[in-house]
């Protein structure tokens, strides 16, 4: 085989690799994969599926029209992807019930008693 022929092959059998690799899909981050770094997450589906909002202080009232909408009351699922505490409340102005999460503690499901009740969340 002759050296031109070899550079030819070489190079058809790169540019065919390199085509192959662009038609690999890059990877779309799911459930609670979404969140990111440093933030707390609310979720309105279990599991980290659904609409998502992402907290670096917190919200005084997810009901009002400031930051996420459709979240009041409307979550069921959370992940304290921050080094922080985060309490969650069922009424505005961090008032009413609480719950506590503590730092780092990935994705968990609100229980039965919290679903679809958080109003107010922040971190301290």
């Amino acid at each position: 085989m002759s050296m031109r022929l070899s550079k030819v092959l070489a190079a058809t059998a790169l540019a065919t690799a390199l085509a192959g690799a662009a038609t690999v899909p890059a990877y779309a981050a799911t459930g609670y994969d979404r969140c990111p770094q440093n933030r707390m997450c609310i979720f309105t589906g279990y599991n980290g599926s659904g609409v998502m909002a992402a907290f670096a202080v917190g919200d005084a009232d997810l009901g009002d029209s400031n930051g996420p909408t459709g979240m009041n009351n409307n979550t069921k699922s959370f992940y304290n992807n921050s080094g922080h505490h985060w309490d969650f409340w069922d009424l505005r102005g961090y008032d009413g019930a609480i719950r506590h999460s503590e730092p780092y503690v990935g994705g968990r499901n609100f229980g039965s008693a919290w679903v679809n009740r958080v109003t107010s969340l922040h971190d301290y």
